[in-house]
């Protein structure tokens, strides 16, 4: 469960029970109320109309004992007039009374029965009291007292006693309703303190709970684990954290800082090799620059040696076809012939010497291309690690949620530079594997001018051989006129396709000469990539 939830549900049954607190409150205040108001406005009214008929009796009563006795008539009358008015009173009273049993409240059996029976003894005395009057208006006075005494009186207390015990009955009935008002209000005030009480209790308990989670879930105070995000954001790794929770958001975020210290030192160490292998890089690339101007050099010199033989080569034809028409005149020509083979044969081993070191530089230049590639494939290799650790640092960051984001953009800049090396990496490894593959062609066709140098020097070798049969051989001269004819149309044939041969070696040294300086560049824009991946990463303090 979320903790927002824990904290609704937790401060719902709080409010929850203090709702219900109120509600029983309101409903134990309201039933109080209404039998307060019972008491207040319809018994109590009722005891009032009761103690207002014993009022009127106990007045009237004594109002026909003074009328009995006075003589005065003045007086008599004045007492008739208060016996009336004490009626009218007692028979508001006794309406008023009607109205709320027949309205407000169902009298009980008992209170019916003496109503009953006040009315009864109402009629009786009544009945007397007119009887007592008229006795009174015909001047018995002695007569009047007698049965004042004997009958009126008499009626007038039993009518008293009822209506008291009307009274009685219903100061009874208000005295039970009030204990049961008080007996609930005091078990509504006990209710009230258990249902706080347990109210206190359970927001106690759940308070406690809600606590004990946060604490389990964060690790700490939320301030502590505020600052070491803050912190870890900030690039400070060294930060040491202490928590007992080992699933908690501070356990987690030390796991994080460990694994963040571990990566960025592993890159760290994989930038410094990314840079000296830039600078290695750089070096051979300088190298093999030189090694190409030197063999683009070399082959110049063996197009040039080429031309002057092959100018050679068509000197001695000229001198054969000469030799054929003066026949006579071979002996004079023979020192001439004789000399033009010896530089022939000079010509042809300086070439020799020239395509052996032509071959010899661009093996050298194959083996270099050779260790380029090794050092690429070093590259590369580092720049797929900083591409996985950028990939892992990122995946940490999105863990970390939003305290991750600062480090999850580090991670998509190392990832990018990663990116970016591996694609000069593999624009590097293109260019030397068309220079490789020029170096190839280049040392084959040295090999095959080789060779066909070491043929033209047999052959250089032959003709200095027959020129010395010459002398002896006179007679056979138009045959090895011809022979040399052959010899130097061949010559001539393989000079101009060893000079050919020249050409493309030339070319391609032109070509390798670019594609090395191309991966001086690469190699300059690799120097400075290492140097903005070893800078990001200097902004993080790790542990040494």
């Amino acid at each position: 469960m979320h903790i927002a939830t824990r904290l609704y549900v937790g401060f719902g049954i709080v409010l929850g029970l203090m709702v219900a607190t109120t509600l029983v409150g309101i409903i134990n205040v309201a039933m109080t109320d209404r039998k307060l108001a019972q008491v207040s406005d319809v018994e109590s009214a009722e005891q009032r109309y009761a103690i207002n008929f014993r009022g009127s009796v106990h007045d009237r009563a004594i109002a026909i004992r003074d009328a009995v006795l006075t003589e005065d008539l003045s007086e008599r009358r004045a007492h008739y007039q208060d016996i009336e008015r004490l009626e009218s009173f007692y028979e508001e009273a006794a309406r008023d009374l009607n109205d709320s049993y027949a309205n407000l409240r169902q009298p009980t059996a008992r209170e019916r029965e003496l109503y009953q029976a006040i009315q009864e003894i109402e009629r009786e005395t009544l009945s007397l009291t007119d009887e007592l009057t008229e006795i009174l208006n015909n001047q018995s006075r002695n007569e009047a007292r007698l049965f004042l005494l004997e009958s009126v009186s008499p009626a007038y207390t039993t009518w008293l006693n009822r209506i008291n015990a009307l009274i009685d009955v219903q100061e009874e009935s208000i005295s039970g309703q009030i204990e049961e008002v008080r007996l609930s209000t005091g078990g509504f005030t006990a209710l009230m303190i258990l249902v706080t009480l347990i109210a206190t209790g359970v927001g106690v308990v759940i308070a406690l709970r809600i606590v004990r989670r946060l604490t389990k879930t964060i690790g700490g105070e939320p301030e502590e684990a505020a600052e070491l995000i803050n912190r870890i954001a900030a690039g400070d790794l060294t930060v040491d954290v202490t928590t007992k929770h080992k699933k908690s958001i501070m356990a987690s975020v030390a796991k994080l800082s460990k694994d963040l210290n571990l990566m960025i030192r592993e890159m760290s160490e994989a930038a410094d090799e990314l840079a000296a292998a830039s600078t290695q890089l750089s070096q051979t690339a300088k190298d093999n620059s030189r090694a190409a101007e030197e063999q683009q050099s070399l082959t110049e010199m063996g197009a040039s040696a080429i031309n002057q033989m092959s100018s050679t080569v068509d000197e001695v034809a000229r001198h054969t076809v000469e030799a054929a028409q003066v026949a006579e005149s071979a002996q004079a020509e023979f020192a001439k012939g004789q000399n033009e083979v010896n530089r022939s044969q000079a010509s042809i081993n300086e070439l020799a010497i020239a395509v052996k070191d032509a071959a010899e530089a661009m093996a050298e230049l194959t083996e270099n291309s050779r260790s380029i590639g090794t050092v690429i494939s070093v590259i590369e290799e580092i720049a797929d690690q900083t591409n996985l650790l950028a990939l892992n640092a990122a995946i940490e960051a999105a863990r970390a949620g939003e305290h991750g984001r600062g480090f999850a953009v580090v991670a998509d800049e190392v990832r990018g530079l990663a990116t970016r090396t591996q694609d000069s990496t593999r624009e590097i490894q293109k260019l030397i594997e068309t220079m490789q593959q020029g170096a190839a062609n280049a040392a084959a066709t040295m090999q095959r001018g080789q060779t066909q140098t070491s043929e033209s020097v047999e052959q250089a070798q032959r003709a200095g051989e027959a020129l010395q049969s010459i002398n002896e051989l006179v007679t056979k001269l138009n045959d090895m006129n011809a022979q040399i004819a052959t010899a130097a149309e061949e010559q001539s044939t393989v000079a101009e396709e060893i000079n050919s041969n020249f050409s493309g070696i030339t070319d391609k040294a032109t070509i390798a000469s670019a594609g090395t300086r191309q991966v001086g560049g690469a190699s300059q824009d690799l120097s400075e990539l290492a140097t903005g991946l070893q800078k990001r990463v200097r902004r993080f303090r790790v542990d040494a």
